[in-house]
């Protein structure tokens, strides 16, 4: 088999505010740059990949479902053929050996739009798990084995479909992890990002990201950029920090719902303190009618009462396993991923409606610590509430009105706008000191 020699790959952050340019600057970047250049342009979502592709000078094409074969084999054949492609993070995720191998044999750039799910809890009962850790293959050794690093091996080329079928196939892949034996968790192969001749990542607040803590896991080096328009030209240029922003913009722009001591009804009262209306706080307050109905009345009440906007006008919503439980009236068609980013479709929505306190998972985040690697949940919860609030039209510049009940995730939103702390993304509720 061929040897490849490589150089270590550049790998780029492109880390600036949303609305600021940086799909632009990929578009001209990769038009100016040579076409012996090839690039992969990943996106999160199926509706971009027409509009990057008709905003290119140079001829980009995507991966397709053929009678032959599937897209994943599709997309091998293009990065045979040197094609400069589009695609998204749903088939970019599929990464195989074989996929890897051929990035690195033709030279690509790679160009992600937006931080992409690198890491992911595998979906496994404790009992199941206890079951698997005491597994014996045919010769009485265990069926799994676990590395110095925490990476699952298989050991039982005899078992055939069954309840384990996916953990053997993540694991033979080389993608399975085990976290002090009561979590399991698949990675995207690292070696992914390594194939590629340079890698640009374009996000926003890529500190407080799970894949910047995902890069630190593994050691990888990458520099911080952000893009300026430069008498029409965007550039690259040093990156901007966070301290440093001017946000009056965005403050001016950004109007937050506040309880008065005269409203009849505190529509903030639900979220009072840290840990309220968090995925597990939900849990507890949505088995309730009353406190169900709470929720869901104050939301309506907002939009059709206090904004007194039409239902199309808003956007809002929760973590996914409450959309129906928690869904105001007439806003049932209006509900917008918590995890939402990188889309224009709702750029006219006037009014925003927030209802969830986000934090990282636990066990991801001790995961995370048992490797040395420190997570700042306040920056993730913040960066994750701004990328949903863009997809609004303050991303074209118009104003919008914002209800946002949880008392932490609207502290956080108030204190980077203020951006009048030492630093902003620690501001604290008040009453915690």
């Amino acid at each position: 088999m061929k040897t490849i020699c490589r150089k270590k790959t550049k790998i780029t952050v492109v880390d600036s505010i949303m609305g600021s340019g940086k799909t632009s600057w990929a578009i001209q970047h990769m038009d100016e740059t040579s076409s012996s250049n090839r690039f992969i342009y990943i996106t999160p979502f199926k509706s971009e990949i027409e509009r990057v592709i008709g905003s290119l000078s140079r001829d980009f094409v995507q991966p397709e479902n053929t009678k032959d074969g599937t897209k994943l084999e599709s997309l091998k054949k293009l990065i045979t053929e040197g094609k400069d492609i589009v695609s998204t993070h749903a088939l970019f995720q599929r990464m195989d050996k074989e996929l890897i191998t051929l990035i690195q044999l033709q030279g690509y750039t790679l160009i992600l739009d937006e931080v992409m799910d690198v890491l992911e809890p595998v979906k496994l009962s404790s009992d199941d798990l206890k079951v698997l850790l005491s597994a014996k293959n045919k010769r009485g050794e265990s069926i799994i084995t676990v590395n110095e690093n925490g990476f699952v091996s298989w050991n039982d080329e005899t078992y055939s479909e069954g309840n384990f079928t996916n953990i053997r196939n993540v694991a033979k892949a080389g993608n399975l992890m085990l976290f002090n034996n009561v979590a399991m968790y698949w990675l995207f192969p690292i070696e992914a990002f390594k194939g590629f001749d340079e890698v640009f990542i374009m996000t926003y607040m890529f500190s407080g990201q799970i894949q910047k803590y995902y890069y630190d896991l593994f050691n990888l080096n990458y520099e911080y950029r952000s893009v300026s328009d430069l008498n029409g030209k965007y550039t690259l240029v040093d990156y901007v920090e966070l301290e440093a922003e001017d946000r009056k913009h965005l403050k001016d722009l950004i109007k937050i719902h506040y309880s008065k001591a005269s409203d009849k009804i505190d529509l903030n009262r639900m979220g009072e303190g840290r840990y309220a209306l968090s995925k597990s706080n939900l849990k507890d307050l949505t088995r309730k009618n009353t406190t169900r109905k709470i929720l869901k009345n104050n939301a309506y009440n907002f939009y059709r009462n206090k904004v007194q906007v039409k239902s199309d006008q808003v956007m809002w919503t929760t973590f996914k396993e409450f959309q129906i439980k928690l869904s105001p009236i007439g806003l049932k068609k209006e509900f917008v991923s918590v995890n939402a980013r990188a889309t224009n479709d709702y750029a006219d929505k006037s009014v925003c409606i927030y209802i969830a306190n986000r934090y990282m998972n636990p066990v991801t985040k001790q995961f995370f610590a048992s490797k040395g690697i420190t997570v700042d949940e306040d920056l993730f919860a913040l960066s994750e509430l701004l990328q949903w609030l863009f997809r609004s039209r303050v991303r074209k510049g118009e104003p919008i009105d914002v209800y946002i009940p949880s008392e932490r995730m609207r502290s956080l939103l108030e204190g980077y706008l203020e951006g009048s702390n030492e630093n902003p993304l620690l501001f604290k509720l008040s009453k915690e000191g």
